[in-house]
Order: structure tokens, then C-alpha cells, then sequence
């Protein structure tokens, strides 16, 4: 369970907008994530015009915002 509330139930959601984490299933290569791991979502609100709800990332094995996860990864979305 992410971060240190272990009473935290996460709920599976198509809405990226809602989405707080993500469990990556499959991972390709050179996409610095591990398979099975749950990361938080970030948001980069930098390009208010393009993304409304912030541009989501997640912060990678090596420590690097990774904005390809989402693309790249078969992935389940949680809130």
C-alpha cells in the first residue's frame, strides 16, 4: 500500500482525471518502471492549454519524471 496509510482502500478507475496511482502490469523495455509496482501519479501543471487536469507522470525506478508510463505500459488506474 503506497505511502504509510495502511487503512487506505484504492478503487480501479478508466478516469484519468480521478486516477491518484497506478500499478504497472507490464513494463517495456527501457521504460525505467518495475512490473507488479504501485507509484503515485503526479501532475505537471506547466501547460495549462494542452492539459487541463495537469500532464501525468510518475517518478521512475532511477528517480526521473517518466511521462511515457501511461503510453508505453499496460497499466491499472486507481483512486
Amino acid at each position: 500500500m503506497p505511502g504509510n496509510d495502511k487503512q487506505r482502500t484504492l478503487y480501479r478507475t478508466i478516469n484519468e482525471e480521478e486516477a491518484e496511482f497506478v500499478q504497472i502490469i507490464s513494463a517495456v523495455r527501457g521504460c525505467r518502471v518495475t512490473a507488479g509496482q504501485l507509484y503515485r501519479l503526479q501532475r505537471n501543471h506547466n501547460n495549462p492549454q494542452l492539459f487541463e487536469q495537469g500532464e501525468i507522470y510518475v517518478v521512475d525506478d532511477d528517480g526521473k519524471d517518466n511521462y511515457a508510463v501511461l503510453m508505453l505500459c499496460n497499466t491499472i488506474m486507481y483512486k
